[in-house]
């Protein structure tokens, strides 16, 4: 133990009761106050510290990004979210749950023909955890990014719709299967936020990642079809808040917006109508430069950093922590 750096005043204060103890507690031990006292607090620091180190490290939060609307920039915001939480330091995982494998493809995966597809895929890993007994360690489906060292990805190809297919026939294995999926996932204690691109569909694989997620996310394009497919999703999770009540809208926001365009100003009324509060305030807008990052096979926050999408994904995921760490401020 260091010695004490001030032996002259104990400048604290105690009730009766403590202040009666530490004076008996001196006298038994033969020690002065100051000691005491000293002793006292590096056990309460011990305790923290132990407590501490068997606490989870990680967050955890898992976010899901949906519409039933295909097109609106879902595969876009989520490789763009996870680019940019991981420069902030924090441990994302991406999980492509869309077998389109859109994602995957900005991240470096694409599957054109069956050579080219890997075994360690998420349809593998749905069929490895609710078929048999014997299972691969979690990590074997889990995939390093060397160009990415703060993402891992869980990919997707064509595949993983013969994979859902299957899981219809069982009810209950496909309404708990991303719960308990994500809830192995978690258990690793190794991220931050864990970010789901779903399909747009309303069907049981997206109820089933719903039901095990945090946060909905929801994009919506300045289209009819795409405020449609967003009324649709949002009416979708009170079918998954059954088996989920903690689920909740972490916000609408517009993509490719162009702010001169009438159809956009003709629809803001109606989406500020609908969705109040849980619109976001950032808009991200249309630019060919998101389309250029696609085409190249990168998230266009990595490949193109200064156009004005990436800055507007800067803005728009301030928002999202922001709301995300006052919900959690809130529950505690």
């Amino acid at each position: 133990m260091a010695d004490l750096i001030n032996r002259k005043v104990i400048n604290t204060t105690l009730s009766k009761d403590n202040a009666e103890k530490l004076r008996t507690l001196s006298k038994r031990k033969g020690i002065p106050q100051t000691r005491v006292l000293d002793r006292a607090v590096d056990t309460l620091y011990q305790k923290e510290e132990a407590s501490m180190e068997g606490a989870a490290k990680h967050r955890g939060v898992a976010i899901c990004i949906a519409n039933n609307k295909g097109g609106v920039g879902k595969t876009t915001s989520t490789a763009a979210f996870a680019d940019l939480l991981s420069k902030r330091g924090k441990h994302v995982l991406v999980i492509d749950a869309d077998p389109q494998g859109n994602l995957s493809g900005r991240f470096g995966y694409s599957a054109d023909s069956p050579e080219q597809a890997i075994p360690n895929y998420l349809g593998s890993l749905i069929e490895d955890r609710f078929r048999g007994t014997e299972h691969q360690p979690l990590g074997y489906f889990i995939n390093h990014l060397d160009e990415f060292p703060r993402i891992d990805i869980i990919y997707s190809d064509i595949r993983l719709d013969g994979v859902y297919t299957l899981l219809t026939t069982d009810s209950i294995a496909s309404a708990t299967m991303f719960r308990k999926l994500l809830a192995e996932i978690r258990s690793l204690d190794k991220y931050d936020y864990i970010l789901i691109d779903a399909r747009p569909a309303v069907n049981n694989e997206v109820s089933s990642i719903f039901i095990g997620s945090d946060y909905v996310i929801i994009p919506v394009e300045a289209s009819w079809d795409s405020i449609v497919g967003a009324n649709t999703i949002y009416q979708f999770m009170a079918k998954s808040r059954e088996l989920n009540p903690a689920l909740k809208l972490l916000g609408v926001f517009f993509t490719k917006v162009q702010d001169r365009t009438t159809s956009f100003h003709t629809l803001l009324p109606m989406v500020k109508g609908n969705w109040d509060k849980d619109l976001f305030q950032t808009k991200i807008p249309r630019n060919q430069d998101v389309v250029n990052a696609e085409n190249e096979g990168y998230p266009v926050t990595y490949r193109k950093p200064a156009c004005k999408a990436s800055k507007a994904y800067v803005k728009l995921l301030d928002e999202m922590v922001e709301r995300i760490d006052n919900d959690e401020k809130q529950n505690d």
